[in-house]
């Protein structure tokens, strides 16, 4: 458009003059050739001059821009190293605070149970002595049950100086160690059976069994005996968990995982170079829960050590849910025990008042 103008104001300019004069049509034409000529090169000039002043212009935004982005990530990346190096340090000192009493060492990557491989043939043997341990208890506890005693020499027996006091009755049932040592059996053995039956029920001679009243007192003691020694067994499978029964070989194991995990000094629980099984499971959860060392130690192990972990939870969790079922099928039968020792005190009384009213209107 600015060409047309520039054309036309050109001929309007000359138009009368040169018409007027009779100037060649030739001469015209080259005239407008001309000035056509100017004014493109003109143009063509400023064109190039706007175009290398808008390039320049972009090329200074686009370089400030480069600065300022440049300089934008420079300062984000030094504020994220900051904040890293202020969470590490906090992290190290809460840590470092957290670990001073029990944990001395570098945490370090955690082990599995595939680390021992005779520590599934020991966990086996320990269920064996185990099984010992209560066949001696119950076979003991039995021979009490039957003697023929006086009721005061068994209150002797309970106030006898041998006898084990409050503090360690309570402590062979509920150890504070969780591993009883062996004399802490023996008290545990004495203890159930003041706790359980303290005055045993009399043994009737062969000559009274034999009467009427005689047979019904050797069926009600029968009876009564039962129900203790279900509630007793029950007692002695609880000394059982907490006995020394597992051998030295889960011991070392135990030990090269509490050192592992950071800890210092010996393993808890061990008595005389031996665990229980409630010391054991105790260990596996205090290394993990009760070491604030674990969470670094997940967080840092590769994929391999990740899955053993794993599985060697999922294994700890199967043998603790086995346990509870195993305490609770115990609970199901003393509970059900209970409610017929209850039901024979309502309805067997009544029972037997009916009874004795029949034989009355017979009579």
């Amino acid at each position: 458009m600015k060409k047309i103008l520039l054309i036309l104001i050109f001929l309007f300019s000359f138009s009368g003059n040169v018409f007027a004069s009779g100037c060649p049509c030739g001469v015209i034409g080259g005239m407008i050739g001309a000035a056509t000529a100017e004014i493109n090169a003109h143009t063509l000039a400023e064109e190039t001059l706007t175009r290398t002043e808008i390039l320049l212009a972009a090329q200074s935004i686009i370089g400030t821009m480069k600065v300022n982005t440049a300089t934008i990530v420079k300062a984000i990346q030094a504020l994220q190293e900051s904040n890293a190096d202020q969470i590490k340090s906090a992290q190290i000192a809460r840590e470092a605070m957290e670990t001073y009493d029990t944990y001395s060492s570098p945490a370090a990557q955690p082990k599995t149970l595939c680390g021992s491989s005779n520590l599934g043939a020991s966990i086996q043997v320990s269920g064996q002595v185990s099984r010992e341990i209560i066949k001696d208890m119950r076979d003991k506890q039995l021979e009490h049950n039957d003697k023929a005693d006086k009721p005061l020499k068994f209150l002797n027996r309970i106030l006898a100086d041998d006898h084990p006091d409050i503090e360690k009755m309570t402590e062979s049932i509920i150890p504070n160690n969780h591993t009883l040592t062996n004399d802490q059996v023996a008290q545990a053995q004495e203890t159930i059976k003041s706790l359980a039956n303290p005055l045993p029920a009399p043994v009737l001679t062969d000559e009274i069994k034999q009467s009427i009243g005689g047979q019904g007192y050797a069926a009600a003691r029968q009876i009564h005996e039962t129900r203790l020694s279900i509630a007793m067994a029950a007692l002695t499978e609880h000394v059982a968990y907490h006995a020394p029964t597992l051998p030295s070989e889960v011991t070392a194991w135990a030990q090269e995982q509490w050192t592992a995990a950071g800890a210092s000094g010996p393993i808890p629980g061990v008595v005389n170079g031996k665990m229980s099984e409630a010391a054991l499971h105790n260990l596996l959860s205090q290394l993990r829960i009760g070491n604030p060392n674990w969470a670094s130690q997940v967080a840092t192990s590769n994929n391999t050590g990740l899955l053993r972990e794993l599985l060697q939870i999922q294994a700890v969790q199967l043998e603790l849910t086995r346990k509870n079922n195993q305490l609770l099928d115990r609970l199901t039968v003393l509970s059900a025990v209970d409610f017929l020792s209850r039901m024979e005190g309502m309805t067997g009384e009544k029972l037997k008042k009916l009874y004795s009213n029949a034989i009355g209107t017979q009579q």
